[in-house]
């Protein structure tokens, strides 16, 4: 079987992450033979380089009308052999659509949907899309029912398949060395979020309920982990950080480059975004045995059950995530229920080679 996987998005963020680690599983277990097709000089090119994975630098000429690209594609399957397209970023439906087309052969095109549907899609364009996409894979319930309810595709051309994360190390040392080099102390509360530092990821949330736990007189320390994205909202946050005396609860860690090895470090992690269609670093979290707690909307209510697996607050709700975070700061016994429950669950439901063998056999049944 061989397979080319698609994605010539210039970003680096989960869609393209989970290219790379798509091409590196069938890499380490002769799944397949497998290509990417990337941008150029792109991050996700480099990433794959860095992997020693076999990539095909590709540039799509009038993106919106890429019929000569589209003949360059159709070119490359045919005398390759290509048997499956795997694509992830809706940019690339139409360049893969008009390549399969034009391909002499009985090439498979599926496609991954990570992103939200907030709109129909049943017009002439995307009928004759859709007509040509023999699996369409989607990572939430939410997002199978959307396809159901907005693209004009079979519902048997519908697959739901959760996102797998890695297991984690769990490293013990690594984790008192983590920690002690970050400054916090080893005998309080440790709540992590992990993410891009802008507005969207909530962090100003989790800093006001830091605050007001800290009024109640519990312990607690909060670690902000990421790359800073929004200069503005950083500064305001440092702002709110001095004026609020919040100096020793509140660390901003900076970026680490392999979260899932430090998150066992930590008692908690908070998914304060509005609406996550998915949420990757809850089922991280949770497979490294860590309580987790998310807003309710979006993918997350299908990743934690509220007070079995993890807990859920209303989002953009200070106060809720104030009493949720309250309840396992004050009852420890509780937090470590919450984490092995959690943890038995992700591990089912998560694991990242589960997730991978499935996808290989939708390769192979279609």
């Amino acid at each position: 079987m061989k397979i080319l996987e698609i994605c010539t998005s210039k970003g680096f963020g989960g869609l393209e992450l989970y290219v790379l680690n798509v091409a590196k599983f069938l890499a380490e277990t002769n799944s397949a033979t497998t290509t990417v097709l990337v941008n150029k000089n792109s991050f996700l090119h480099k990433k794959l380089s860095e992997n020693n994975i076999i990539s095909r630098p590709f540039t799509s000429v009038f993106h919106h009308f890429p019929f000569f690209s589209a003949f360059k594609l159709s070119s490359y399957i045919n005398k390759n052999k290509i048997d499956v397209m795997h694509i992830h970023w809706g940019d690339d439906l139409f360049l893969a659509v008009l390549a399969k087309a034009l391909s002499r052969r009985n090439v498979k095109l599926i496609y991954t949907r990570q992103m939200s549907l907030t709109r129909s899609k049943d017009d002439f364009y995307h009928r004759f899309l859709y007509k040509n996409v023999d699996a369409y894979v989607v990572i939430t319930k939410t997002l199978f029912n959307d396809a159901e309810k907005y693209l004009p595709i079979s519902k048997d051309n519908i697959h739901l398949l959760y996102y797998g994360v890695p297991a984690s190390s769990n490293d013990i040392e690594q984790c008192h060395k983590y920690i002690a080099d970050s400054k916090m102390a080893n005998n309080v509360f440790r709540i992590a979020i992990f993410g891009r530092i802008e507005q969207g990821k909530g962090q100003h949330l989790v800093i006001e309920a830091a605050k007001k736990l800290k009024e109640q007189g519990k312990e607690i320390q909060v670690a902000i982990i990421g790359h800073i994205m929004d200069d503005a909202y950083f500064n305001k946050l440092q702002i709110t950080i001095k004026e609020d005396n919040l100096k020793n609860n509140i660390f901003y860690l900076g970026f680490h480059n392999n979260p899932t090895s430090i998150m066992s470090c930590f008692d908690a992690v908070v998914l304060a975004t509005k609406c996550e269609t998915f949420g990757l670093v809850l089922p991280e979290a949770m497979r490294a045995g860590v309580t987790v707690i998310g807003s309710n909307c979006g993918g997350v209510p299908e990743i934690i059950q509220h007070e079995k697996t993890g807990l859920l607050f209303e989002s953009e709700n200070v106060v809720d995530l104030t009493t949720q975070l309250s309840k396992i700061v004050t009852d420890k016994e509780l937090c470590k229920k919450l984490a092995k429950a959690g943890k038995k669950d992700a591990d089912e439901r998560f694991s990242e080679e589960k997730h991978f063998n499935k996808l290989v056999k939708l390769f192979e049944a279609v």
